[in-house]
Order: C-alpha cells, then sequence, then structure tokens
C-alpha cells in the first residue's frame, strides 16, 4: 500500500525523458480563450433580447469578459474544459440601462438556469418595469446566446466524440449556418460502446461524529492539511483563494466557501495538462450536536483518471484525517 503523503505513487505521472507516452497518455491540447471572448463580444454587442409591452431589451457590450477555453483529447476523446466570468451593459430605451453579471458559466452548467444578477441605473418607474422584465424573460435571452455558441463550439471540435484519428487535435470544421433555437440540428454523433466510456465524476456520503465547525477546520486549515497529508499544504481559505497540497501534486482555487457549510473548488493534479480542472463541491450538513454529514462529488475528472482520484482522497484527505485525529467517520 501507497504511503499516506509526500510522493504517493497513485497521483503522480512521472515524466520521461523521450516523450514516449506511457500506457497511450497522449494528450493535446489547444486554448480558444481569446478566441471565445471575441465572439461572445461580437454576439452580445446592440443584442436585441426581447421585445414586449413597448419595451426593448438590448444588451449594449458585453463589457468584461474572464476565465479560460480551452479543448483537449486524450486517446481520441475530445473534451473542453471553461469557466468564464461576464459582465454585460444592457438597456431599455434611452432612459433605462443597467448592469448584467454572470459570476460563473463553465463546461459543466452552461446548458443550465445558472446565475445572472440584474441591476438599473435608477429607480423610476421606467426602470423597475425593465428591470422586472429582464429578470423574468431577459436573462433567460442571455443564457441562450451562451448556450448556443458552446453548443456550436462543442459541434465544431467534437466534443465528446471519439475521433478515428488520436494523433492530433482536429481543425475545426467549416463554420456553417446557425441552427435556429428550438431546431433539430443533427449532431452526428454515435452511439459507443460501454467500453469505451468511462465515467468522469463520483460522489461520496459520509457521517462524521465531530462537530460541523471542527470538521470545516479540519479540511481548510493548512497547518491540520499539513499534518494528515504528511506533506506542505497551502491553503487561502476563501472564495477566489488559492490552494496546494500534497507539495504542488494537487492545486487550484476556491470558488465559493461558506464556513460550515459549503466548500466549492476547481481541483487538478500536476499530471494534467495544463488548464484542465475538475469541479469539487462538498457540502456539510449539521444532523445533530456533534454529528455532521459530508456531501462529497467531483466532476470533469479526465477519462482513465477516477480511480486514481478516489484512492487519493481516501488515502490522503478522508481516511487519513480519521486516522491521524482519530475521529469517527463512516461511508454512506
Amino acid at each position: 500500500m501507497a504511503r499516506v503523503g509526500e510522493g504517493d505513487p497513485r497521483w503522480i505521472v512521472d515524466d520521461r525523458k523521450d516523450g514516449h507516452n506511457v500506457n497511450a497518455w497522449h494528450w493535446e491540447e489547444r486554448d480558444l480563450s481569446g478566441e471565445c471572448h471575441e465572439e461572445l463580444k461580437r454576439r452580445l454587442k446592440n443584442f436585441t433580447l426581447l421585445k414586449e409591452d413597448n419595451i426593448e431589451l438590448r444588451v449594449e457590450e458585453l463589457s468584461d469578459i474572464s476565465g479560460d477555453v480551452t479543448v483537449a483529447q486524450r486517446k481520441g476523446k475530445m473534451m473542453c474544459y471553461f469557466e468564464l466570468k461576464l459582465t454585460l451593459k444592457w438597456s431599455a430605451g434611452g432612459d433605462v440601462s443597467g448592469k448584467l453579471t454572470v459570476p460563473e458559466v463553465d463546461h459543466d452548467n452552461f446548458r443550465d438556469e445558472y446565475d445572472i444578477t440584474v441591476s438599473v441605473t435608477e429607480n423610476d418607474a421606467a426602470s423597475q418595469k425593465a428591470d422586472t422584465l429582464m429578470r423574468s424573460k431577459g436573462r433567460t435571452a442571455v443564457r441562450n446566446v451562451i448556450t448556443n455558441y458552446f453548443n456550436e463550439l462543442f459541434e465544431a471540435y467534437q466534443i465528446g466524440k471519439n475521433l478515428k484519428n488520436a494523433s492530433s487535435l482536429p481543425p475545426p470544421a467549416t463554420k456553417k449556418e446557425t441552427t435556429p433555437v428550438g431546431g433539430n440540428a443533427k449532431s452526428g454523433a454515435t452511439a459507443t460502446d460501454s467500453k469505451d466510456t468511462e465515467a468522469t465524476s463520483f460522489s461520496w456520503k459520509m457521517r462524521w461524529r465531530i462537530p460541523v465547525e471542527e470538521l470545516f477546520t479540519v479540511l481548510m486549515n493548512e497547518e491540520r492539511a499539513s499534518v494528515y497529508t504528511r506533506a506542505q499544504a497551502k491553503i487561502d481559505p476563501r472564495s477566489g483563494g488559492t490552494f496546494e497540497f500534497l507539495g504542488g501534486v494537487i492545486s487550484g482555487f476556491f470558488v465559493e466557501v461558506v464556513p460550515n457549510a459549503m466548500i466549492k473548488m476547481q481541483w487538478r493534479l500536476r499530471s494534467w495538462p495544463s488548464g484542465v480542472h475538475s469541479s469539487v463541491v462538498m457540502a456539510l450538513k449539521k444532523e445533530e450536536p456533534g454529528v455532521v454529514t459530508l456531501e462529497f462529488a467531483q466532476v470533469g475528472i479526465p477519462e482513465g483518471e477516477l480511480q486514481v482520484v478516489q484512492e487519493g482522497w481516501r488515502a490522503n484527505f478522508f481516511d487519513a484525517i480519521k486516522m491521524v485525529f482519530g475521529y469517527s467517520m463512516e461511508y454512506i
């Protein structure tokens, strides 16, 4: 059994000096961040969202966009990873204006009803009426623009498909006419045998017989993390803060931190290609005094890495915490 902590071989993929692709671990990736930023700005500039009740809601511009967009292939399987934050200026006629903020849209949720916050400059009757319409229908129109763009990108790069020639990243497909919203575009995707498809997510549920405050502290305190992982840990325990475990073998950043309740992070192994992250969510729920349920989920794990990731979490984190501090814990 591998030692808990530094040098755990389950979370290290050695680099070969000769560049040989060990065990068919072949990655190739392309950074599309700049291209995607510019295309979304183009699509959203002076874009009419809807006209209703003598009100025309319009996006004036995508004033700010940040985040990475990466497409990659491994073993011929095409993947796309992205996480973006957007700020848009909107108007309703000449007298009403405001701002839309998309705090996070990513490869996991871009087809869902992710959060868009709405603000309006003035507080008069016209502004409030436009604000209500933006919240009820305008945000959906914004999501449709973003969803349609990434659906087109996924089709162009054949995301989720297994390529016949896995030696290199394919060029984008020739741009073609956009399918109308609600249309029945044929994706061209073909069914694959179950042996070609591997799970890229998992979830666990644990019951810890310690106060919820204690469990949160153990997970987010770098001194304690350095003890139970037996390697240097660096943790900035706040939303937007970064972290490193096992001397940098694991790294990422916190998307959202709610003390004693929720930890959301973008998480990666050093052996993964640059820009590739998975999403981790840990929800802490107090059952009764001194008993807390930890609901853990991780999605976006690269194909072939699932078992390695699961074993690493057990050996270096949850089972290690239980053993080092003598806590009572069971998987349920």
